[in-house]
């Protein structure tokens, strides 16, 4: 007869491949408001005079469910989001906004351009763009073209490292000065 203080185990989740999609889940329902959790409401004005000065940032990942963790733990230090499953539909968006972001956090792995050519052309584009690398792959074995990415973050990572690191790109221009940029990430 089975012990009580044994657990059931785990369940199987069919749509997770790896331990880091599993805490990319457990990070985002970590982000699930408490229950009674009733939040102050805000003026529209106020709300849209907040986030006009907030950094608009482009995600760009082929994994739907990375943009939306990206998305959501970034808005909710007050920071503007476009994400992006497909870099030719950032490339695009890039092209034709007339502002641009003020950084571009990406992944080494991409379905429709390379990576060299996507920072060459989001350059091109937006010479100062700022460029963020999260990968599952390690750093020291990417090999880059004529543009780097201005940082690298190695996956898997806290949600506090990833803020960290966007908090460290937006501080900082390509040229290593300060960007004046503001980032609220509560650290």
């Amino acid at each position: 007869m089975p012990s009580a203080n044994l657990l059931p185990p785990a369940p199987v989740l069919p749509c997770l491949k790896s331990t880091f999609e599993f805490k990319d889940l457990a990070l985002m329902s970590a982000l699930i408001p408490p229950a009674g959790f009733s939040p102050q409401p805000a003026s529209a004005s106020a709300v849209a005079g907040q986030r006009a000065g907030a950094p608009l940032i482009y995600v760009v990942d082929n994994e739907p469910h990375l943009t939306e963790l990206y998305t959501v733990l970034l808005e909710v230090t007050g920071c503007r989001v476009r994400a992006f499953n497909d870099r030719n539909e950032a490339l695009a968006a890039l092209k034709r906004q007339e502002q641009k972001p003020d950084l571009l956090i990406m992944d080494h792995l991409g379905n429709s351009l390379s990576t060299d050519r996507f920072m060459k052309l989001c350059r091109q584009i937006c010479p100062g763009l700022r460029i963020l690398m999260a990968s599952g792959l390690n750093q020291h074995h990417l090999r880059f073209g004529s543009v780097r990415p201005d940082r690298f973050l190695q996956k898997p990572f806290t949600p506090d490292e990833f803020l960290r690191e966007v908090k460290a790109a937006l501080n900082t221009s390509p040229d290593g000065v300060s960007s004046g940029v503001e980032f609220n990430s509560g650290h």
